[in-house]
């Protein structure tokens, strides 16, 4: 037991918690902001005007093909570079990925509201509503129900991917635990508790992440029946 570190865990258990608060906070106060700048962005992204869906692809793009890492290092040393003033690590990291699952969230509404047939449009504007509240009685509800698998998705990969914050000293679980290990280390050279510390992460990510894989098929399921 002494070994493998298990009592040092044990003892540093409420320590691993708060950084695990940390994690899900920035997970959830970033998944809830993309959704709802991720419907305006959605919409905004079936426009006609070249130049904005233009704009909006380059970020799109962007924020989808470069590493959320590089994100957090841009936003985090360059606004700092750039407006002399200190960065706040945990506002840039909520920053860094509202804006990834923005821009996620964002193109399926945009693909959703493509795909609805024309003639949803045509029957909003035979009864006089307007586009406003077309949006909002006609398409909002049915882009909702259909989005929601992926939306639950975006919440998995969110808590796993957030642990990279670490990077720029937001003291997340894995900041916590690498902490832990070292102290465990300069105490007790021998001790295997980086296995032990990385196996409990592990078990812990298993139990968040996976009821919310099982809950988004299971949504998948129940909207394909719909359809």
């Amino acid at each position: 037991m002494q070994n493998l570190g298990i009592d040092y865990i044990v003892k540093a258990f409420p320590r691993i918690m708060d950084g695990f608060v940390i994690t899900i906070k920035i997970s959830i106060i970033a998944l809830l902001l993309s959704i709802f700048f991720g419907f305006i962005i959605g919409v905004i992204m079936t426009t006609k005007n070249k130049l904005i869906n233009f704009v909006l692809r380059i970020f799109l793009e962007a924020f989808r093909l470069i590493h959320p890492v590089i994100w957090l290092f841009i936003f985090f040393f360059g606004v700092a570079y750039a407006f002399n003033i200190q960065t706040d690590n945990l506002v840039v990291s909520i920053v860094v990925f509202t804006l990834w699952g923005t821009f996620e969230i964002g193109d399926l509404v945009r693909s959703y509201i493509k795909s609805l047939p024309k003639s949803q449009f045509e029957a909003s504007a035979a009864i006089g509503l307007t586009k406003v509240q077309m949006y909002i009685y006609v398409l909002l509800p049915q882009i909702i129900i259909r989005i929601t698998p992926s939306i639950v998705n975006l919440a998995t990969r969110l808590i796993k991917t957030t642990t990279l914050v670490f990077l720029i000293g937001v003291p997340e679980v894995l900041k916590v635990s690498q902490s832990i290990i070292q102290v465990v280390y300069n105490s007790n050279p021998t001790s295997n508790i980086s296995f032990t510390m990385y196996l409990f992460l592990l078990i812990i990510y298993f139990i968040i992440c996976y009821p919310l894989s099982l809950f988004s098929k299971y949504l998948e399921r129940k909207v394909l029946a719909v359809s």
